[in-house]
């Protein structure tokens, strides 16, 4: 009886750890310079997929390993981005934002596999050699070509503006979150002047100054950027946005449709996070299959869409060309 006892349970086990149900979870650990809404959203989205593609019960994504010093903070980012690569055992590392990317790449130990997610400039930031060759065997990245390129391209056709203005910090990475770069080459093909101006802060009175500063000097248009005084969950940006519409200025917001909900003239949508979800989902399966990061694909190109608000619009008087409006995916009033 006692043997028969032995022989079931070993057949149990044999067909409990055959079914996978034994196997040792994947390790993933995750970084990120400070909390940010679109982050939060595009983690969301890819452990939905995750979840629908069946790999979700697979890999576990352990608190030890997970940090958001806090912007502004980059001696601690550095400090846990070493910390990162002197684990043994981790899977996977995915970096959320530019810096948080810089920080582990500066400690890579060339082997922990890593994947960066919105990063605003992977090429021009020397994270990749180019779209199709990541150049570091443990890293990959998503891109999305042209994508900065496109969206002063698409506001300047529907708006016809002269002067655009930019606000950021005179950093790296505040260039880059404000897109500077792809503005200018932008505007010496269409022919429109960039107005800038460099604030010390990010902190919302700071913008708002910059903001009054810029209209004093003519824009007639504005480029919304990821700088933490315009986050819609930490700040109060509709102060910013009231400003720039009580003074006819046209405003296109980088990161979409929540803030064209707010009052932004336009903007890419970004109200669903699902394909972005799964391109990353995808990543993160190829990799913990074994591939090395370096031979993915890096590129999602899938067209962007128009949010518009008609009644932000109204307010500047604006009259949107009808073709504008039939091509656009959201309307907000």
């Amino acid at each position: 009886m006692f043997i028969k006892l032995i022989c079931n349970f070993f057949i149990f086990i044999f067909l409990f750890c055959g079914n996978g149900f034994c196997q040792e979870k994947f390790k993933i650990a995750y970084i990120e310079g400070g909390q940010y809404w679109i982050f939060d959203k595009t983690n969301e989205a890819f452990k939905s997929s995750l979840k629908k593609k069946g790999w979700l019960e697979k890999v576990e994504f352990s608190k030890k390993f997970s940090f958001s010093p806090g912007w502004d903070n980059s001696a601690l980012l550095e400090e846990k981005a070493k910390f990162l690569m002197e684990q043994n055992g981790l899977s996977l590392i995915i970096s959320a934002g530019t810096d948080a990317t810089k920080a582990l790449l500066k400690f890579n130990n060339k082997k922990t596999p890593i994947l960066a997610m919105g990063v605003s400039d992977a090429v021009g930031s020397g994270f990749v050699k180019n779209e199709k060759e990541s150049g570091i065997d443990n890293f990959t990245v998503r891109i999305v070509p042209e994508r900065f390129e496109r969206m002063f391209k698409i506001f300047h056709e529907v708006v016809g503006f002269k002067k655009l203005g930019l606000i950021y910090p005179d950093t790296e990475s505040g260039r880059k979150y404000t897109n500077l770069e792809e503005a200018k080459n932008v505007s010496q093909n269409l022919g429109f002047d960039i107005i800038d101006y460099k604030i010390k802060s990010e902190e919302t009175t700071d913008c708002l100054a910059g903001l009054k500063i810029l209209k004093e000097k003519g824009i007639d248009a504005f480029f919304i950027p990821s700088l933490l005084c315009f986050d819609l969950n930490k700040n109060d940006v509709s102060k910013l946005i009231s400003y720039l519409n009580e003074n006819d200025i046209a405003s296109f917001a980088r990161n979409g449709s929540e803030y064209v909900k707010a009052g932004a003239l336009m903007g890419f949508s970004t109200l669903d996070f699902s394909k972005r979800g799964d391109f990353l989902a995808d990543m993160i399966i190829e990799i913990l299959s074994g591939k090395k990061p370096s031979t993915l694909n890096m590129v999602d190109s899938g067209s962007p869409k128009i949010s518009f608000n008609l009644q932000t619009a109204a307010e500047i008087g604006f009259d949107p060309p009808f073709d504008i409006l039939a091509a656009t995916d959201e309307l907000f009033n």
